[in-house]
């Protein structure tokens, strides 16, 4: 499908011009006329062509996705543009000037020259997967559908509001103990390839009897000195082996259930996926749209593959003739708490209602967990610092506390 330039004019002889996507002249004639128009002139846009396929390219060479906080700004800001009437093309295009992320913008510019083509704005979207997931899309979709776009975008940027604040919380209470493992893992490095050393060549001058703790400390500075480059390779191939590991479904699915189950942030983790989970299954039951293909959507945005294969498990329940709550009991993976919250909805034929509630009850259990593992982990950590160097300048500190009591006993034996 190319696309074509034209040149018509409208019932009050006002001339218009734009680009609309066809297979042939004709079908783009056709087009116009189904919409009133008086067909002057059609041409092939080559010229056109280029400047999207060079946008395309620089969306490929910038592939970085666009982030929960980015997706955030720009629905309210999208909400905005929809609640005052500003036309799509303009406001999209206004957007793309003013976002500051680069794959955004590009993928807005190229979603406003697409609707000029006679696209539709779900179609548009669906050709960035970079910046707009399967959910969004199908949002978007489904208020088109439903003459309510300005209704669901609204409740998409509450949405994304919510879920970055969550991931937020969680990053904060995962990133201050990866900061400190790093911190203590550089600086016993260096005690260990720079301290000890010099320590080891002024004992071994001595010719002194060792304790135990230092010597241990000393041939494990002399095994990392001497075998370094060693160390390195197999870390950068441990590195790489997880990270292509992570990337199959079976290593992603691993990943997601230690993270789930791991002591301290495993309940943490579970109560924000579970929040996400019920939050996202509320807005798009709220939408409308068919269960099943809801379902389909959850599974894509909970961000847990063991979460999301639980969904397409309740899914699969559901399609054999399962209730909604009975047939994410069967999973096995879901709180009670959520499935009673699931079944009373169910009854009451509420089902979107009682979801967003148990959404903000868990947005409040991770608020509360992050904030007393904030306060927790912090002084756990000084002490596990502490320890791991002073158990190193301990050990190198000895010889010279024994040689001293050495001294003072064979003074008092004159």
């Amino acid at each position: 499908m190319a696309n074509f330039a034209y040149v018509a004019k409208s019932d009050d002889g006002q001339e218009i011009t734009g680009f609309l996507a066809g297979g042939t002249p004709d079908e783009v004639v056709d087009q116009l006329h189904r919409r009133g128009l008086v067909v002057l002139h059609v041409v092939e846009s080559r010229a056109r062509n280029s400047v999207n396929r060079s946008s395309q390219f620089k969306t490929f060479m910038l592939q970085t996705r666009v982030g929960t906080r980015d997706l955030s700004l720009f629905s309210s800001q999208f909400s905005t543009v929809l609640e005052a009437g500003v036309p799509l093309v303009r406001g999209l295009r206004s957007l793309s000037n003013d976002t500051t992320n680069r794959t955004l913008a590009l993928a807005l510019s190229d979603i406003a020259t697409r609707l000029e083509s006679g696209e539709t704005l779900g179609g548009a979207m669906a050709a960035h997967p970079e910046a707009f997931n399967t959910m969004f899309v199908s949002m978007i979709r489904a208020g088109e559908r439903a003459g309510t776009l300005d209704v669901l975008v609204a409740q998409l940027a509450v949405y994304l509001e919510r879920l970055d604040n969550i991931q937020t919380k969680v990053k904060s209470a995962l990133s201050y103990p990866i900061f400190v493992l790093s911190f203590v893992l550089l600086a016993g490095s260096f005690l260990l390839l720079q301290v000890v050393p010099t320590f080891s060549k002024i004992y071994g001058d001595m010719g002194q009897k060792l304790p135990a703790l230092t010597r241990g400390m000393i041939t494990a500075s002399d095994i990392l000195r001497h075998n370094i480059l060693l160390f390195m390779i197999a870390a950068i191939v441990v590195i790489v082996l997880v990270t292509m590991g992570f990337r199959t479904d079976r290593g992603r699915f691993l990943r997601d259930r230690f993270v789930l189950w791991v002591p301290i942030f495993g309940p943490i983790v579970r109560k924000a996926v579970m929040s996400r989970f019920t939050r996202t299954l509320s807005i798009m039951v709220r939408s409308g749209l068919p269960i099943m293909e809801s379902l389909t959507m959850v599974a894509g945005a909970v961000g847990n593959v063991v979460v999301a294969r639980a969904v397409e498990d309740a899914r699969a329940h559901l399609a054999a003739g399962a209730g909604v709550t009975e047939a994410f009991r069967r999973t096995g993976r879901f709180p009670e708490m959520v499935l009673q919250m699931m079944a009373t909805g169910e009854e009451a034929g509420n089902m979107e209602t009682m979801l967003h509630k148990t959404s903000e009850f868990y947005d409040r259990q991770v608020e509360a967990a992050t904030q007393s593992l904030a306060q927790l982990i912090e002084p756990v950590m000084v002490v596990f610092v502490g320890a791991i160097i002073g158990v190193i300048v301990i050990a190198m500190f000895l010889p010279i506390f024994n040689l001293g009591d050495a001294i003072v006993k064979g003074g008092a034996n004159l």
